[in-house]
């Protein structure tokens, strides 16, 4: 394994345990009424999962292991939504709408015979990693309406931003362009989150939670 190939994975796994502080902002939900988006989340876990399937047929095991921790780890979020969610069938409609579409999309690579499916299966993984990466700006009109970035996690951010520049190297070094434009774009995009927390700060994430009650364990959420 290169020196890229470690530091990739390295910044790949930073990344994904960092999208874990959202369970805090789903504690601070239930006292503030705040609303905390899941498309991130669902994103996270279908990008992962179109990925993970993309190592496998590129027989690429630095891509394959790095996203199945990362389908695990949005899975056990995903889960965290559910449990402090107010609604829960709305939560459970979303992830069903989400594992039925990543598996009709694997599904399509592995049975379809036409000789460009590959390809398509891997604009399919590029578009769903710009979803995972520009769907916190979904909510730049709300933060600056607000004047509150609190919506965006930051260390989310700058990793996911390092993360980027990483395996858009590696993409490059590797001559996979499927690799190389969507992380060159996500940097892009992740700077731009950077830009409105320090524009705006994140007042409101600074409030203390009345309630320590502890997120569920993995094992029972999964």
């Amino acid at each position: 394994m290169s020196l890229i190939s470690v530091l990739a994975s390295t910044a790949t796994i930073a990344m994904i345990l960092s999208q874990l502080t959202v369970i805090g902002e789903l504690r601070r939900s239930t006292k503030t009424q705040a609303h905390v988006p899941i498309l991130q989340s669902l994103a996270s876990f279908m990008s992962s999962i179109l990925w993970l399937k993309y190592g496998l047929l590129k027989h690429d095991s630095t891509v394959t292991l790095v996203n199945l921790f990362g389908a695990l780890v949005a899975l056990y979020i995903i889960g965290c939504f559910w449990y402090y969610a107010s609604q829960r069938r709305h939560v459970e409609t979303r992830f069903l709408l989400t594992l039925c579409l990543s598996v009709v999309v694997v599904g399509f690579v592995d049975y379809s015979g036409h000789m460009r499916a590959m390809e398509v299966f891997s604009v399919a993984c590029c578009v769903l990693s710009l979803v995972f990466l520009a769907s916190p700006l979904g909510q730049a009109k709300e933060v600056v309406r607000l004047r509150d970035a609190s919506v965006l996690l930051p260390s989310v951010a700058a990793l996911a931003m390092a993360n980027n520049v990483l395996w858009a190297a590696y993409g490059h070094l590797h001559g996979d362009p499927f690799m190389f434009f969507p992380n060159a774009v996500g940097a892009v995009l992740c700077f731009g989150q950077l830009a409105l927390i320090a524009r705006y700060g994140r007042s409101a994430a600074k409030m203390p939670l009345v309630d320590n009650e502890n997120a569920p364990e993995m094992d029972a959420m999964l």
